[in-house]
């Protein structure tokens, strides 16, 4: 696009956006030189200006400020807010690690004293789907069969 275009074909955006008590005012218009000049403005429920961003750009160089802003502003979201709540790990501890002899022996005996299997998941460091196909595996479960309850004699399911 040259300066004769934008002048003639002019790239003007005017928008207002709400979210939550903020209000957005987002506008964009060419100037001189094959630029457009784009301002940010949010303001809160009584009208005061809260943040401004503004400046001017080239429309070649909007697909590089569009990725370097959001990474840029994302990683300044993650800086500037406090830590996120406690919350259960994407991996349990022990995920993908080799069993032992010994873990074999613990789970066999756990199990069979009627242990709850989110207990053995705790226990173990390991998922549902771990617990239950090691206990396969090892001939204490049937593939398939359901979770006997803690209660159940042993040998049953």
């Amino acid at each position: 696009m040259n300066t004769t275009d934008l002048r003639y074909a002019p790239i003007t955006l005017d928008r207002r956006l709400v979210l939550g008590d903020t209000e957005y005012q987002v506008t964009s218009f060419p100037v001189e030189e094959e630029r457009l000049d784009l301002r940010i403005v949010s303001s809160d429920t009584d009208g005061n200006v809260v943040s401004e961003l503004s400046g001017d750009i080239t429309p070649s160089d909007l697909p590089g400020f569009t990725e370097i802003l959001t990474s840029t502003l994302a990683g300044l979201l993650t800086m500037t807010q406090p830590p996120a709540a406690a919350r259960p790990p994407d991996r349990h501890p022990n995920q993908g690690a080799r069993w032992t002899p010994e873990d074999d022996d613990r789970l066999l005996a756990r199990y069979r004293e009627g242990a709850r299997l989110r207990d053995l998941m705790a226990e173990f460091g390991r998922s549902n789907g771990g617990i239950r196909a090691r206990l396969e595996h090892l001939g204490e479960l049937t593939p398939g069969a359901r979770w006997r309850s803690p209660t159940a004699a042993p040998g049953t399911t």
